[in-house]
């Protein structure tokens, strides 16, 4: 058995969620204090380990670890309130299927000018 598909399904379920976060933390991280983003990008971003990180800052395991599980809980909570990101998800589709459309009625340069120039009120 391929070990990339091994990986992948003892893995994928994690490695989605984990994409998710960082759709999430870019979107979002500005919000989560300096230490919050520190530990989240060294963690998701460096690849880092928990231990590592935790010697790096010279705090406990504990902490780097309450640190990584209250931000994602916090960028969780921001996209169910503001949902910027299912945003930008539907604007993605958007755009392919104006793109790849060969019988839209509508003015395709019109659309696409409309979906990238949207300012936030909008939304």
């Amino acid at each position: 058995m391929c070990k990339v598909f091994l990986l992948y399904t003892c893995y994928g379920d994690k490695m989605e969620k984990d994409l998710e976060l960082i759709k999430l933390y870019d979107i979002y991280g500005k919000l989560l204090t300096k230490k919050q983003q520190d530990i989240f990008s060294e963690y998701y971003l460096y690849d880092l380990s928990l231990r590592e990180i935790a010697e790096n800052k010279k705090i406990s395991y504990q902490a780097v670890r309450d640190s990584i599980e209250t931000s994602k809980t916090m960028l969780e909570s921001y996209e169910n309130a503001i949902h910027m990101n299912k945003l930008v998800n539907i604007n993605e589709k958007l755009k392919k299927i104006i793109t790849t459309s060969k019988d839209l009625n509508l003015d395709k340069e019109e659309l696409l000018e409309l979906l990238e120039n949207r300012n936030e009120d909008d939304i």
